[in-house]
């Protein structure tokens, strides 16, 4: 990556790696080391009207409208289809989330020549999408990279924070909410999406060993960054 380019790297993994937690120390030392570029901080779901939705809703907390309310249907193949849906519907929630964050942040951003770091990003739309929807479709993950792959704007490094679903459970326990996606099984599934993506596209993500000492997590993500960054 040379010099005054905008890049986005995005920050992957499961709940409980830790990733959001990293990202400030990750940002302070490469705002030391460089100076001279402007660095945008940002995250899906973003903060606006669609990201709002998708966090109540991910809260557990949905509005009027949203997709986790109960079908009014009771017959065993009408609720089914009601529920993938349902499922559906928050996957497209998704989606626009992510065109307005693609127009209205990141390309202006990279033409800008900024250095983005975003906390998730499309992979964690299909890692976790790619979950909820295998009743549903027969392939999600590769199917919703389908449809993202001629409008979206792929990462140039993602940093995938890697961690023992359980350790990330046991990482949670403190926390005062839970949100939907936060259960074993289901984060297990996750993880292997997120593995099997890394393994196609080894050139683009970078592993991080999420189990480390927070600070160390960071310095490794910050080397890996500025090897990145160098090349």
């Amino acid at each position: 990556m040379k010099s005054g380019i905008g890049r986005l790297i995005t920050l992957e993994g499961i709940d409980g790696s830790g990733k959001s937690t990293a990202l400030p120390h990750i940002a302070s030392r490469l705002g030391e080391e460089l100076p001279d570029r402007r660095l945008v901080l940002s995250a899906e779901p973003t903060k606006g009207p669609v990201g709002r939705i998708i966090r109540s809703n991910l809260s557990g907390t949905p509005t009027s409208g949203s997709p986790h309310e109960q079908p009014a249907c009771i017959q065993k193949a009408c609720y089914r289809q009601a529920q993938a849906a349902a499922r559906m519907n928050e996957l497209f929630l998704f989606f626009a989330d992510h065109a307005q964050h693609l127009a209205s942040t990141i390309i202006p951003a990279l033409e800008d020549g900024s250095i983005i770091l975003c906390d998730r990003y499309a992979d964690s739309t299909a890692a976790y999408q790619g979950v909820t929807l295998r009743e549903v479709l027969p392939d999600p993950v590769a199917w919703i990279q389908s449809i993202l792959l001629p409008w979206n704007r792929p990462p140039d490094m993602t940093l995938l924070f890697l961690i023992d679903p359980r350790a990330a459970m046991q990482r949670m326990q403190s926390r005062s909410g839970r949100e939907k996606f936060e259960r074993l099984e289901f984060l297990q599934s996750v993880d292997e999406n997120f593995r099997r993506m890394a393994a196609a596209e080894p050139k683009r993500f970078v592993l991080i060993d999420a189990e480390k000492e927070e600070r160390r997590v960071a310095q490794d993500a910050v080397e890996a960054i500025l090897r990145r960054l160098s090349l």
